[in-house]
């Protein structure tokens, strides 16, 4: 018989009171478990105590400010997913949060759509994280070939079936962001790849101007050409790096233009989001040709 699946525990760090509790009501709408604090101490103090699985944290607080408690979150947890809520004008600190391993970040006004959204796709993540462990030193190469259909809901499942094949080659700092990484690069090969979906559609889909996100995603995979188009995954580990090749049957884009990550002025728009957190969390993100394939590639540790 299946065990019953746990809620999801969520925490809200954010000192604007109105703010907080905006946050903390949409989370609610969901069948999670949600605490809130006003600051990065009680943040820090309610991660000791609380335990949660997500946390929504503004940067600039009283205090403690949030690159301080994810500082200290990170010394102690790398497996606690941690999104980062901040103002326009403050790309400066949203990059620094990335570099101290935040998975993600909302732009505010945080609207609705962008909570539900990553509450939806964290707790697919959290969901598939996967008990079974392997032998993995005595193994000299890897090979793993997947073939997709444009279910967006299987790719938790998805993404947690290709990190066991790193388990225990991937530093322990570096698992959750790589496993992100690949969800962002998977969800864009079908949204944006197989189904078409553009970088327009999809902001007047969030800001309320067009169909729903989840209703155009429906609606293109009931369509030709689009629904016969399938995502295909490659992985192979060596000794010394593991690759991931994806490849989309969409018209592919214009990659060049992606935003550079390394430029603040860049985390403030929406387009390129995927690539660049995917940026973040791998040591090469190559794409090739038109555009529908990349190329994701990881150094490893050596096996203790």
């Amino acid at each position: 018989m299946d065990q019953p699946q746990k809620k999801m525990k969520v925490l809200v760090v954010e000192d604007d009171a109105f703010s907080r509790q905006y946050i903390t009501s949409v989370i609610r709408m969901g069948d999670y478990e949600v605490m809130e604090a006003r600051d990065g101490a009680e943040g820090l103090a309610m991660f000791e105590s609380f335990a949660p699985d997500l946390i929504f944290s503004d940067i600039s607080m009283p205090v403690m400010d949030g690159l301080e408690m994810l500082e200290r979150i990170r010394r102690k947890s790398h497996e606690t997913i941690v999104v980062m809520t901040t103002a326009f004008g403050s790309a400066e600190f949203t990059l620094k949060a990335l570099r101290l391993r935040a998975n993600d970040y909302l732009v505010k006004p945080v609207v609705p759509k962008d909570i539900i959204a990553n509450l939806r796709k964290y707790a697919d993540v959290l969901a598939a994280r996967s008990v079974e462990r392997e032998v993995i030193g005595f193994i000299l190469e890897r090979y793993l070939k997947l073939r997709l259909d444009n279910r967006l809901e299987v790719l938790g499942k998805v993404a947690d079936r290709l990190m066991q094949e790193t388990e225990g080659r991937i530093q322990p700092a570096d698992r959750m962001g790589v496993r992100l990484g690949l969800l962002e690069i998977i969800i864009n090969a079908i949204e944006h790849g197989n189904l078409g979906i553009t970088y327009l559609d999809k902001k007047s889909a969030i800001e309320g101007k067009g169909a729903e996100l989840n209703d155009l995603v429906i609606e293109r995979s009931s369509q030709e050409p689009y629904k016969s188009r399938r995502v295909q995954i490659q992985f192979q580990m060596n000794a010394e790096m593991c690759e991931w090749i994806i490849v989309d049957e969409g018209e592919g884009f214009d990659w060049q233009s992606v935003p550079d990550p390394n430029d603040p002025a860049n985390l403030m728009s929406m387009h390129g989001r995927g690539i660049l957190l995917a940026r973040m969390n791998f040591d090469e993100v190559i794409y090739i040709g038109r555009g529908n394939q990349v190329i994701l590639r990881k150094k490893l540790v050596k096996p203790a």
